[in-house]
């Protein structure tokens, strides 16, 4: 019997940085969440960013580094019963942070498998 292999769905052109460097320090396990994710919710979608290096222009003008920079956090354009269903989806997965922005023509929704021992506690929040 043949061995299926899992659909990847996203592109390492999409998981790397943006700012112009194409640094890519994704993380292989939150991966392997996401294409889960996207696996469940049965609908594709495209990410509005993924790793992001502590020079990305959002990132350097944090006082601190947020999630993107640990890769392991992406921000998924959606809107309405998608946005929904990605939320559902995460928490089902034990994702216990999210960001919804569902104001206006950029409509995402941020999840990351961050911990406190990144820095990072369980949270839910707008933009």
């Amino acid at each position: 019997m043949a061995n299926k292999k899992t659909p990847t769905y996203f592109k390492n052109k999409e998981l790397a940085c943006k700012c112009g460097c194409g640094t890519n320090e994704f993380d292989p396990d939150f991966l392997k969440t996401l294409i889960k994710i996207r696996k469940k919710a049965g609908f594709p979608f495209a990410l509005s960013s993924a790793y992001r290096c502590p020079n990305h222009p959002i990132e350097a003008r944090k006082e601190r580094s947020g999630a993107h920079t640990t890769g392991k956090a992406v921000d998924i354009l959606c809107s309405r019963e998608k946005a929904l269903e990605v939320i559902r989806i995460a928490l089902l997965e034990g994702l216990t942070r999210i960001g919804v922005q569902q104001k206006g023509q950029n409509r995402f929704i941020h999840i990351d498998a961050c911990t406190e021992e990144d820095g990072f506690p369980p949270s839910i929040w707008s933009y």
